[in-house]
């Protein structure tokens, strides 16, 4: 559900669906939120040795000095390895391991990532629900079916085995599951109530690539996880993701550091954007901290920026451009408004 606090409350606001809006007089520096609970997150592969896999520390580029080889995750102290292995549990580790040895014995294949991911237009609705109607069937033994059934289904999940994937997907898509073995109650009143993007995928080849991660990742679970990992679930986590993720970067998220990942944060996701916020961010850790960045009146809307680093820099076009491209909506801010002329 979502968060709510004395400082604030999420309503929905007439032509962008919720936001978070003040419930009084907010002086400059109010502290509005802190939170740290990820739904799912991924470490892109090329900063799975820089990064630590529990609080994402990042020590300019240098290997950090407690790794796991098994499960292809670096740790800034033994305190923070010890605290993930308990987050993700006994199974949870199991399913890190099989996942690396995988991805460890295809060295030197070249993966379907996501720059690689050109071709076509944005698939629709439809296209969408065909692909993973397709994965239902490829990844299901189907009673009483035909010795031709049989064969075409075998050769479907052949297909999409064999077909690209992406080592990035698989982890994201990993680190979700294990959250919904377990918290499922967490997943069905956080994760659930946010808003969805419909087309998350950008081309055809983008669906492929995760339709194919799925049937992988599905293949390498052990029991209790492949029983939590539905295509129903996988496509929540995906379309949740398109429009409710933070950036994991380098330094703080309003400079122009390193893109190292992405995370899930539900209690973060209700703050719409404004290209003059009210509302500044910052991540310490695993954990994301909003305060006001200057005087909110009761009854006003806290709004914080999608952009960062350069875009920050851009015309209203640009601006427009940027934030449509990727989260979908063309910004009807003050400040593009007034930059506009429609004012």
């Amino acid at each position: 559900m979502p968060p709510t606090s004395d400082a604030f409350e999420v309503r929905d606001i007439p032509g962008a669906g919720r936001g978070v809006i003040a419930r009084t007089s907010l002086p400059n520096r109010t502290h509005i939120l802190s939170t740290s609970t990820l739904a799912a997150y991924v470490v892109f592969r090329e900063y799975r040795k820089e990064v630590c896999a529990q609080c994402f520390h990042y020590d300019r580029g240098r290997t950090l000095a407690v790794r796991d080889l098994e499960t292809g995750k670096v740790f800034c102290s033994e305190g923070c390895r010890d605290l993930w292995a308990e987050e993700q549990g006994e199974e949870g580790v199991e399913a890190w391991k099989a996942l690396e040895t995988w991805v460890k014995a295809r060295s030197g294949a070249v993966w379907c990532t996501a720059t690689s991911r050109t071709d076509g237009e944005r698939p629709s609705v439809e296209e969408i629900e065909v692909a993973w109607k397709r994965v239902e069937y490829a990844r299901f033994t189907r009673v009483q079916e035909t010795k031709a059934e049989a064969k075409q289904r075998r050769k479907a999940l052949q297909s999409s085995t064999s077909g690209p994937v992406d080592p990035d997907i698989l982890s994201f898509l990993l680190s979700g599951i294990i959250f919904v073995s377990k918290h499922p109650a967490l997943f069905a009143s956080d994760v659930l109530a946010l808003a969805m993007d419909p087309t998350p995928y950008r081309t055809p080849s983008d669906l492929q690539s995760h339709a194919n991660s799925f049937l992988q990742l599905v293949s390498l679970l052990p029991p209790p996880l492949s029983e939590s990992c539905t295509t129903s679930r996988i496509q929540t986590l995906i379309a949740a993701a398109s429009h409710n993720s933070f950036g994991i970067r380098a330094g703080s998220e309003e400079d122009m550091e390193e893109y190292m990942g992405y995370a899930l944060y539900p209690d973060a996701s209700y703050f719409n954007h404004s290209c003059e916020p009210n509302v500044a961010k910052k991540r310490k850790g695993r954990t994301w901290e909003f305060w006001t960045s200057g005087a909110v009146k009761e009854g006003e809307e806290l709004c914080i920026s999608y952009l960062g680093g350069d875009e920050k820099g851009l015309d209203v076009t640009g601006r427009r451009e940027r934030l449509k491209g990727t989260w979908g909506f063309e910004c009807g801010c003050g400040r593009c408004v007034r930059d506009s002329g429609q004012v």
